[in-house]
């Protein structure tokens, strides 16, 4: 279970690394787009800082599911 808990922080700090930093670096720009002009650098910049976070949040749902997934047959059994 070891390894599943050093997953599962390495998620985390990447979800929360990515929030802070879109939180600081371009805290009222909202990710959406725009088709009538091209995008500006913080709109890209929160783009992709989201899509980071989202990852991360991603990751730290597949590492609970899966060490769930182990530690259940290997309770009862």
């Amino acid at each position: 279970m070891r390894t599943y808990l050093k997953l599962f922080l390495l998620s985390a700090a990447t979800a929360g690394a990515a929030w802070l930093a879109g939180r600081t670096l371009v805290p009222d720009a909202v990710p959406v787009a725009d088709i009538e002009q091209q995008p500006q650098w913080y709109l890209q910049l929160a783009f992709v800082l989201r899509s980071i976070e989202l990852i991360g949040l991603g990751g730290m749902a597949l590492v609970v599911i899966s060490g769930v997934a182990v530690w259940r047959p290997n309770r009862s059994g």
